[in-house]
């Protein structure tokens, strides 16, 4: 057992660490909710991870996105999977860079037991939470991220295996992301996730 593993105990129960183990997730798209998502989700204690991006890490993103300059260039893929590894040399990411579409994410969705959404296109959107419904796996996406100064609006909409969070009214086309909203709704959707694992039985 790692010294990782030994601080979590501080934190879950054998039952939910036993979970937080086996569970696979799947994050699409590694930007400003995407990286942090993934950075918070290690640090409570995933161990099986795939990110997926077709983007690289650029400086204008830096206000909200969980690079550093020196990685600007760099796929965010592979820059993500350096952070989390510097977290915890111990987890497991597998970087998948490519552009998610109707003819590549059902094998993504089917490897997974829970999918987060973390995309900026609507129609995206809408692709990911509908493969995962087909699928009848569990999925976190969010809605209404831009903008500052009224976080207070955030909201959590559930359904049968499914969360939203977001304001659900403020577009990224309206408004820029700013890091202390999209980081809120990051950790709401992060949060979502653990909920969803303790739900989650495993054989």
């Amino acid at each position: 057992m790692s010294l990782f593993d030994l601080m979590l105990r501080n934190y879950f129960d054998e039952k939910m660490l036993e979970k937080l183990s086996k569970v696979k997730i799947l994050i699409i798209g590694c930007g400003g909710l995407g990286s942090n998502i993934a950075v918070l989700l290690v640090r409570c204690g995933v161990k099986n991870l795939t990110i997926v991006d077709f983007d690289k890490v650029d400086i204008s993103n830096l206000n909200r996105q969980n690079y550093f300059f020196y990685q600007a260039g760099e796929d965010k893929t592979s820059a993500l999977k350096d952070i989390l590894s510097k977290i915890n040399p111990y987890v497991s990411v597998k970087a998948v860079n490519m552009k998610v579409d109707e003819s590549n994410i059902d094998g993504l969705i089917l490897e997974h037991d829970i999918i987060v959404e973390a995309v900026d296109n609507e129609l995206t959107k809408v692709l990911i939470f509908r493969k995962a419904h087909q699928h009848g796996k569990k999925v976190v996406l969010a809605s209404g991220i831009a903008g500052f100064g009224d976080c207070e609006n955030i909201k959590i909409k559930r359904g049968k295996n499914f969360s939203i969070i977001g304001d659900f009214v403020t577009s990224i086309q309206e408004k820029k992301p700013l890091a202390p909203k999209v980081v809120a709704v990051a950790a709401m959707q992060a949060d979502e996730v653990l909920r969803m694992v303790s739900e989650l039985e495993f054989d």
